[in-house]
Formats: C-alpha cells, sequence, structure tokens
C-alpha cells in the first residue's frame, strides 16, 4: 500500500515510483512469459525493430501475468487510489521502437484510472524511461497542454518534464489522464503494464468508458492482428472462480467492453 506521503505525491503529480515490487524469480517468470507470447503472437512477422509489437497478456500461456491484475501489490494501490470497486482492464506487453511522443493514455478528461508501467530492463533519461509532465492529469492544465502541445512542434526533450528512471523489478503508476512520453528507447524496449479504470458514475463518465470500450476493439488490428481477442476467453470465463475479476467483468460487460465472439468463445 502507498504511504500517505505516496498518495499525496500522486495526487498532487499524477504519478509514483514504487520500488522493488517484482522479486528476482518473478522477473525471470516475467521475461520468460513475455518472450514466449510475443513470439506466438507474432509468428507471422517476426520482431525486426521497425515496428512496434503489443500483445496482451491474459491468456494461460501467461500465468504470472494474468495474476497480477489481482496481485495486491498493484490492485491494493489502484483500490487505494480509486477506491474498492475500481476496474482491472487489461495486462498487456509491448517491444517498442524509439520515441514515444507526447500524449495521455485517455481520450476524455472524464475517463481515467491508473496504469502501473515496469521494463524488463533499466532505463534512464537516455534509453527510454517514462518522462511525465507532473500535474498535467488536472485541468485546466490537461486541456491547455492538449491544445499547446501538437502545434510547438518540439521533440520529446524540449518539454520540461520530470524522467522516472528505473531498474527491473520497479513499476511506475501514473494517472491515465497525465501527458507521458519517452526518449532515446532502444529497437527492442520491453515495458508491460497493467491498467485499472475509475468505475464511472456520472453521465460524463459512464459516456466516455462507453466510448473508450467501443474504440479498444480495434487495438488488436492495429497491430496487425485483427483475429485476436483483446480479452482471451478464459480470462473473461473467469473459471477459477474470482469474485474480484467477476466484478470487474460485470461492470466491463455493462460498458460494453465484451464483443459477441468473445462471448461464445468463453462457452
Amino acid at each position: 500500500m502507498l504511504t500517505e506521503n505516496e498518495c499525496l505525491h500522486f495526487e498532487t503529480f499524477g504519478f509514483v515510483v514504487l520500488h522493488r515490487i517484482f522479486e528476482p524469480d518473478e522477473l525471470v517468470k516475467l521475461r520468460r512469459e513475455f518472450d514466449g507470447r510475443m513470439t506466438s503472437a507474432y509468428s507471422h512477422a517476426p520482431f525486426d525493430g521497425t515496428v512496434r509489437h503489443w500483445t496482451p497478456m491474459l491468456g494461460t500461456s501467461t500465468p504470472l501475468f494474468s495474476s497480477l491484475l489481482e496481485d495486491s501489490r498493484l490492485c491494493g494501490v489502484a483500490e487505494q487510489l480509486y477506491g474498492s470497486d475500481v476496474i482491472g482492464i487489461i495486462a498487456d506487453a509491448n517491444r517498442y521502437v524509439g520515441d514515444t511522443k507526447w500524449h495521455p493514455d485517455t481520450g476524455s478528461i472524464h475517463q481515467f484510472g491508473v496504469k502501473f508501467a515496469f521494463y524488463l530492463e533499466p532505463v534512464d533519461a537516455e534509453s527510454g524511461a517514462l518522462r511525465v509532465i507532473p500535474g498535467s492529469h488536472r485541468q485546466p492544465f490537461h486541456d491547455q497542454l492538449k491544445s499547446t502541445i501538437p502545434s510547438l512542434s518540439l521533440d520529446v526533450t524540449d518539454v520540461p518534464a520530470h524522467v522516472c528512471a528505473s531498474s527491473p523489478g520497479d513499476v511506475v503508476a501514473f494517472d491515465l489522464r497525465l501527458w507521458h512520453a519517452s526518449h532515446g528507447g532502444s529497437d527492442d524496449r520491453a515495458m508491460c503494464t497493467c491498467v485499472y479504470y475509475n468505475n464511472p458514475s456520472t453521465v460524463e463518465e459512464i459516456e466516455a468508458t462507453r466510448k473508450q470500450a467501443e474504440n479498444s476493439g480495434n487495438t488488436s488490428a492495429q497491430f496487425g492482428r485483427p483475429e485476436d481477442p483483446i480479452f482471451d476467453p478464459d480470462w473473461v470465463a473467469n473459471r477459477v472462480g474470482s469474485a474480484k475479476r467477476q466484478q470487474w467483468l460485470d461492470r466491463m460487460r455493462e460498458l460494453g467492453y465484451f464483443s459477441a465472439s468473445t462471448e461464445a468463445a468463453k462457452q
């Protein structure tokens, strides 16, 4: 759980770096699952260092990754920040190439939550560490950046920011509304995330989250695998009988997160 100071830091600046969350033996397993899943997901287009690869990690072939959303080290923090009804959405993995431009991870200030990002190798200011603009999850600063950054045509490093350097085992937690980027990444940067959404309650929040659900349906196609489901049918079926996961699934279903094909495949 976060300390009082860490909670205040997150509320004020929109992020917090958590050190040594994963043990060395877990990092070995995470790396093995990462490599295995990436190889199988892109057997049709092996990684060559020119295009980012992405895949969800909630299937039976990645048991440790699949357990992370319900792991108290992450889920407990998410609930601490956004309430006990926070929704665990996805665990995924990326092979990044080069810089990442400035952006938030939501299309609306009304759709928010926390992303836990962790790297499988050390990263710093020159090797692809997450850069954040502190306080940019708040209004009116968030929208000021939205209207200004694209028109400035600045390089990533020209924007004043905090660099979240990290070592394997560390996790960076940040608000989805926070503006972030990276610079100097290698041509094969292994970065993984677990994402939790605030349970929407207002009309604006529900509408924004439904739109997010609609847009997420195109994610696999954007990364060259149009036939792959975002949500593994086994995870959606919840065969382990997790009460927490079932609470998430029921709310996600209400918000339009599962296609007819996903629902049929879970049977």
